[in-house]
This record gives C-alpha cells, sequence and structure tokens, in this order.
C-alpha cells in the first residue's frame, strides 16, 4: 500500500491495503455499475444514495453500452428490453424524412441495440451489487441519508444526518445536482432552453385506436416527430407491452417546478396533459392520438439542464462518472452510455491488485482515458438538440453528417477492453520490461522478469563443466573475428562445454529446464577506446525448452539452439552422463568420473597451457547476429554482446558447492552424423566434432 497516511480503510478502522475501502456518493446507473465491477474486483463498496431509485420511463442501450452491462452479468433483454430493429423519422406534419432498418446491422456488432426500462436496469444492477452471492463481498447501499458534503482530502462523506464516513477514495455519481462535483470545479449545469414531457402507455390501449395503431405495429421501431423547435419520440419496451413517449419543447412554453431528486423532476400528480397537447398541436394526427391516451396524472416533465465541458473531473483520491462529471442533453442517447463506460474505465483502472498509494495515478489514468471521448459525445448531444430548419431538406439530413464514424467510433468502442489496455501501456511506461516477439500480447515472462505473482526464489540448479585443450586453429573459425581475437601466441587453446540444469523455475511455473553451453576462452574484445575486454566466447547454447531459446536470443543475442539434453548419475560408480541429442541421434556425450582427491591420471592431471596467463574474466562475449528482412546478406545487428557471468557456468546467483567428496576426471565424445539425421544441428555437430581433445584440464560438477 505504501506509507501514505491517507490510504485508512475507516470502514473497519483498519489500514487498508487490498482490498480498497471505496465510497460512491450516488447510485443511479452509473454508480452501481461502477460498485458492481468493483465489487468483482473484490474491493469493499460503500454506496450512498437518498432512495437508490432511478428516474425517467425508457433508455435507449446501444452496443457499447449493453456490452458492459452484460459483462457485469445484467442481460437486458431477459428483462423484457426489445430489440432495435428500425428508425424513422418524419415532420411534425408526418411527411416521411428517413427510415433505416437496423435489423441489418445486426452482425455488425457484438452487443445488441435495444430498448429498456430505466427501472428494470436499475434494479438489476441493485439486485446484482447487494446480492450475498456472487464474486467480492457485496456492495454497502446505504439509503437513509443523502450526501451533504465531502472532504476530499480526508476522502469522507459527510451525511445530512450528521454522520460520516470515510475510505481509500470517493467516486462522485450523484448526477446532475451533485455535491462532489463542487470540490473538483467550479463549473455548474445551466438550462439548455428545452423541456420533456415523458409518460408509457400500454401497446395495448394504442393499438386499438385506429391513428396510433400503425405507430406501434411495429416491433422495436423507434419514431421521431421533427418540428422547428420541439421533437416527439417514442418506442416500445418491457416485453414489447409499453410504449415510452418524450416530447422535447422549448423551456418557455410549460412550466417546471424542481425536485429534490433531479433538476425538472416533477411529481407526478401534477396534470400537465393539457398543456402539453396545446404545444404540439398541428402535429402529426396519429402522433397526436397517441398523446391523448396519456393519463393525466402520468405526464411528468423534465427539464434538462446542460454543461460547458470542464478541464478535468479528479481531484486527488476523488474523482466524477456520468452527469456529476459531464451532465449530457438526451438528444444522442449517449447519457446513460457514457455514466457505464466511466464506470467500466474505472473498475479497469482499480483491479484487484490495485495499492492505495496508487489510486491518484490510476484516477489520472481515468480521466486520460475518459475525457475526449465523453466531450466528443457530448458535442454530438447537443448538436443533434439544435432547432431545425425544415424547409432545408439537405440541412435536415447533414445534422448526420458527425455520424459517418458512429458504428466505429462509437457503437464498437468497448471501454472495459480500451481502458485494460491504457493500463498495461502506462504499466510498460512506468516499469519497463523485456520484449521479445511476439509482442502483440504484451511482455512474456522469462529470465529477467516475471509475472502473476510469482515468487523468484526456491529455484537451484546443477552444473557439469568439462574444460580441455584443443586446436586454436579450429577454434579461431568459429570466432567472428573481425570482433573477437585470442590473447598471446600459441597453437593451441581452451574450450569447455557447460551444462547447467534449473529446476523449480518460478518464470516457467515451477518447471525445469538445461542448457548447454560451448565457451572458448582466452580472447578479447577490441573496445572503442582501444583498450581490449579478456574474456571467454560463446560459441553456441544447446536448450530443451523453447521458451528460454527465445528470450535469451532476442533480449540478450545469445546463439541458442532446440535439441534434447540430459544428465544422469551412474550407479555405482557415482559418476554423471550429459547427453546432447535431437529426435534419439545424439551428438555429444560427456563423462565424468567420480574419483578421488588426487586419484587423476598423468593424462588427467591438470598441467600448464598456453592460455595459463589469461585466466577467464568474468566477462562472456556472444555474437549477436540479427539479418535483414528480406535483404539476403545484410544484417540488422551485427555486434558482440558482453554478458555478465562467469564462463564455466550460468550462476543464479547462489552459492556453489562441489557436489561429492573428490574431484571428477571426464571424457568428451563428438559425433557429427549427417544432415538425414541432424537436418537443423549437422553443421554446427560437424564442426565441433572437428575439434580433438587433447587434453582435460577441469572437469566439476556444483550445486547452486
Amino acid at each position: 500500500m505504501g506509507d501514505d497516511p491517507s490510504c485508512k480503510g475507516h470502514l473497519n478502522g483498519e489500514i487498508a491495503s487490498r482490498p480498497l475501502n471505496i465510497l460512491i456518493a450516488g447510485a443511479g446507473i452509473g454508480g452501481l455499475s461502477a460498485a458492481l465491477g468493483f465489487r468483482k474486483n473484490g474491493h469493499n463498496v460503500f454506496e450512498q444514495s437518498r432512495t437508490a431509485t432511478d428516474i425517467g420511463a425508457g433508455i435507449l442501450l446501444t452496443p457499447n453500452a449493453n456490452g458492459l452491462l452484460r459483462r457485469l452479468g445484467i442481460e437486458a433483454l431477459k428483462d423484457g428490453a426489445i430489440l432495435r430493429q428500425r428508425h424513422t423519422e418524419y415532420t411534425a406534419t408526418g411527411q416521411l424524412l428517413m427510415s433505416v432498418d437496423f435489423a441489418n446491422n445486426a452482425g455488425l456488432f457484438q452487443h445488441p441495440d435495444i430498448f429498456c426500462r430505466r427501472v428494470a436496469i436499475h434494479n438489476s444492477l441493485k439486485s446484482a451489487a447487494i446480492s450475498p452471492h456472487g464474486n467480492g463481498p457485496p456492495v454497502k447501499l446505504h439509503t437513509s441519508s443523502r450526501v451533504i458534503d465531502v472532504d476530499g482530502e480526508s476522502c469522507t462523506l459527510i451525511l445530512e444526518n450528521g454522520s460520516q464516513v470515510s475510505g481509500d477514495c470517493i467516486i462522485g455519481a450523484d448526477g446532475v445536482k451533485s455535491i462532489t462535483r463542487e470540490k473538483v470545479y467550479d463549473t455548474k449545469p445551466f438550462p439548455s432552453g428545452k423541456s420533456a414531457y415523458r409518460f408509457v402507455v400500454e401497446r395495448s390501449k394504442a393499438s386499438c385506436i385506429p391513428l396510433a395503431a400503425d405507430l406501434v405495429s411495429g416491433k422495436g421501431e423507434f419514431l421521431m416527430w421533427c418540428g422547428r423547435d420541439r421533437r416527439i419520440w417514442m418506442y416500445t419496451t418491457h416485453f414489447d407491452e409499453l410504449v415510452n413517449v418524450v416530447c422535447m419543447h422549448p423551456d418557455g412554453l410549460s412550466e417546471v417546478h424542481e425536485s429534490n431528486e433531479a433538476f425538472g423532476d416533477i411529481e407526478s400528480q401534477v396534470d400537465h396533459k393539457a398543456k402539453m397537447m396545446e404545444i404540439f398541436e398541428g402535429f402529426d394526427p396519429r402522433a397526436l392520438a397517441l398523446l391523448e391516451l396519456a393519463e393525466p396524472t402520468s405526464v411528468r416533465i423534465w427539464k434538462l439542464f446542460d454543461m460547458d465541458p470542464p478541464a478535468t473531473r479528479i481531484a486527488g483520491r476523488l474523482c466524477l462518472l456520468g452527469d456529476a462529471a459531464l451532465p449530457f442533453l438526451p438528444h444522442f442517447g449517449q447519457g446513460a452510455a457514457c455514466a457505464i463506460e466511466d464506470a467500466a474505465c474505472l473498475a479497469a483502472m482499480l483491479p484487484p491488485d490495485t495499492a492505495c498509494a496508487d489510486v491518484p495515478e490510476r484516477f489520472q489514468l481515468y480521466e486520460e482515458c475518459r475525457i475526449v471521448r465523453a466531450q466528443k459525445l457530448h458535442h454530438i448531444s447537443r448538436r443533434f438538440g439544435d432547432d431545425l430548419d425544415l424547409d432545408d431538406k439537405v440541412a435536415l439530413m447533414k445534422r448526420y453528417l458527425p455520424l459517418a464514424d458512429f458504428p466505429t467510433q462509437v457503437l464498437s468502442h468497448d471501454e472495459h477492453d480500451h481502458a485494460t489496455q491504457k493500463l498495461r501501456e502506462f504499466q510498460y511506461k512506468k516499469n519497463p520490461p523485456h520484449w521479445s516477439m511476439p509482442i502483440s500480447f504484451g511482455p512474456m515472462p522469462g529470465p529477467r522478469q516475471t509475472f502473476y505473482d510469482r515468487k523468484a526464489d526456491g529455484s537451484s540448479s546443477i552444473s557439469w563443466c568439462a574444460r580441455f585443450k584443443t586446436s586454436r586453429t579450429l577454434l579461431l573459425n568459429l570466432l567472428p573475428r573481425h570482433l573477437i581475437s585470442f590473447v598471446g601466441p600459441g597453437g593451441i587453446a581452451e574450450a569447455s562445454f557447460s551444462l547447467t540444469t534449473y529446476s523449480n523455475v518460478s518464470w516457467l511455473g515451477g518447471k525445469s529446464y538445461s542448457e548447454l553451453g560451448f565457451y572458448i576462452h582466452g580472447v578479447q574484445c577490441a573496445k572503442s577506446d582501444g583498450s581490449a575486454l579478456p574474456g571467454s566466447f560463446l560459441a553456441v547454447v544447446f536448450v530443451n525448452a523453447a521458451d528460454a531459446i527465445a528470450h535469451d536470443r532476442e533480449e540478450l543475442g545469445i546463439p541458442k539452439v532446440f535439441c534434447d539434453l540430459e544428465a544422469q548419475r551412474e550407479h555405482p560408480s557415482g559418476g554423471y552422463v550429459v547427453q546432447a541429442s535431437w529426435h534419439g541421434t545424439n551428438f555429444a556425450e560427456i563423462r565424468f568420473h567420480h574419483q578421488a582427491a588426487n586419484g587423476f591420471s598423468e593424462a588427467e592431471t591438470p598441467r600448464g597451457s598456453d592460455s595459463d596467463a589469461v585466466e577467464p574474466a568474468s566477462s562472456v562475449f556472444t555474437h549477436r547476429y540479427i539479418p535483414a528482412v528480406a535483404n539476403k546478406g545484410k544484417a540488422l545487428a551485427d555486434c558482440i554482446v558482453c554478458l555478465p557471468t562467469t564462463p564455466d557456468r550460468r550462476s543464479n546467483g547462489a552459492e556453489e558447492t562441489t557436489a561429492g567428496a573428490g574431484q571428477f576426471a571426464a571424457t568428451i565424445r563428438l559425433n557429427a552424423h549427417d544432415a538425414e539425421k541432424l537436418p537443423t544441428l549437422h553443421h554446427i555437430a560437424h564442426r565441433l566434432a572437428e575439434l580433438p581433445v587433447i587434453q582435460i584440464v577441469k572437469a566439476s560438477v556444483t550445486e547452486g
């Protein structure tokens, strides 16, 4: 968690690390979506709302929002939502402007376009959030008292009843009349100049009215009548049993009294029907027949508020989502969708392993993900609410030009996937990893990095090394002479085979692998300042694990190739036999004979050589060569890499001890075979088999 003193888990009186204690002010669709997402991540969630109900009769859930709800386990179609099949627009008097078949576009998107009741979505979210079943601790939903103030410094909500509750961070999801917004910026909502009547009627009643019957005959059709400064929308929902109607008009034509719930939400006991019929006099008789079906006390009025987009939506450990961050006008059907996207983004930014100290930077990343997209959709929503010039048919159709990229940029967007990738990229930038192909899926676990909370300790190794004298001329033929040279004169040089088996390797999930390296000793590499760096040259490494080959070839330039490797203990002698083979064809065998101290024969006793004056240094060189693509004979990289490891072994940093009480002698047998038996390794085996083993200089078995 870190030492941040503000990371207090005041809900339980303890210091919080994992999970986080998250406070949410507001329990509308956006707030509950966030709460459910946090719960699934294992965090503790305290959500405060006066009523925990949602206003509004109907809602359009486009694929970008519906997909996020489905990810949370909310299937709106099971709760009575209706698939959107067609979009039709008329002039106010009933002249057809356009009719688009949405059913033909259904295959373009992963999730369907649907009409549903807001209360059904809200209830499903609330039930899932507080249910004792499901992932993570249930959300603590409190409705006894509303939030009247927020202390962003201490992450404390102050309630109307005088109580306070604190946590690790605060999410402001308290709508247009947000209290939490005041702690982030001074911008306030203002009247947009429009209000809307809303009501629902039973579809069965509309079907009995001749003028209105054809309006509800097509399932899943969105209908709109466009006047210069007023419009009527309608669509069916709730198992196709209810007709949702919205009537937009200049707010100066109707009287609006604000309630305590939200801007413009009026108690249903007021009769607004007569005024509504007066405002829409002269509209298409079919639309008016539908309006006549409204129960007088069921018509509610909604004053529409707008707000200029702010420059930020966060302040330390406090952040805003939905209408609290940026209220939307309803003309584009993306207000609730943006709130759901905000919630999905926040949940992605605070995964289960989030430390409290990381919350401010995660909120900053949330803002970077959301602010531009939200402002773009907000702008389009404004423009779609502009008054229309009904005599200019071209202008009427041009208002759809901003939607040229609507299917790709809006409907196909998945904020969870988008935010998750942004978090990955942020973490890569914060802690740069080693990269190796394929990079499309992110950095791969490897010898120099591990993921998934795997422990790095507990691994072990055992190494078998046989160092011998051989022909310097043949070794010279294996060196990149323009980069590496021998130190000193002579016709004999030293080389070694070193096999290491690594066990319980953390980055391989506790599995084991082996690698057999061939080293040429007593060489030097010229430095740019004219001096020479002594060391050993690693010509090839045989490995029996493809993962280890890929990482070291790409990251370090080590010349690794695949083969089968095996080291077995010989009983009762106590020696070992090391074998390298390819699909059953053995091309290298090294036997280590266990002998008593000072028990070497004269031929096996280590003695001086031309390279004794040059003890192997800690440097190991390898030749990194990367061929250019489609440019035969050219290289993207042709250089020497200096590896900081000792030449006769590949140490993992643990203390090494000699295996057994005595010392070892060794015998080396190399077989070239032919290209039929070693199709991918014959060129290497052939050159190694040319080397004469003049004398064994050193043989050892070590454990680390």
